[in-house]
């Protein structure tokens, strides 16, 4: 659940572009989850660094693909995957 969790969040980052902006411009990490749980979504870095590392692969589970499905499947998850992975770098390198 904790990893369906940062996939929608980064969603609803996705589609919210001061929500977008607030997470790019977090401090640090802690702030980063604050915000994230301010939105209704509880992960932990952890849960996020697993999101990221599996989406090295550009390939989505049939889950995650079910979770983000509506609209333009293919082009949402992808700017999913890859505000994930910045948020990642930015934070734990």
């Amino acid at each position: 659940m904790s990893r369906q969790n940062v996939i929608l969040f980064f969603i609803l980052v996705e589609q919210s572009p001061s929500l977008k902006q607030k997470v790019k411009t977090a401090a640090n990490k802690e702030e980063l989850l604050n915000i994230a749980r301010e939105a209704g979504y509880s992960f932990s870095a952890d849960d996020l660094k697993a999101v990221a590392k599996e989406s090295e692969s550009d390939e989505l589970s049939e889950q995650e693909i079910e979770t983000i499905a509506g609209g333009s499947v293919k082009q949402i998850a992808h700017e999913v995957v890859e505000t994930a992975k910045d948020i990642w770098q930015i934070f734990w390198g």
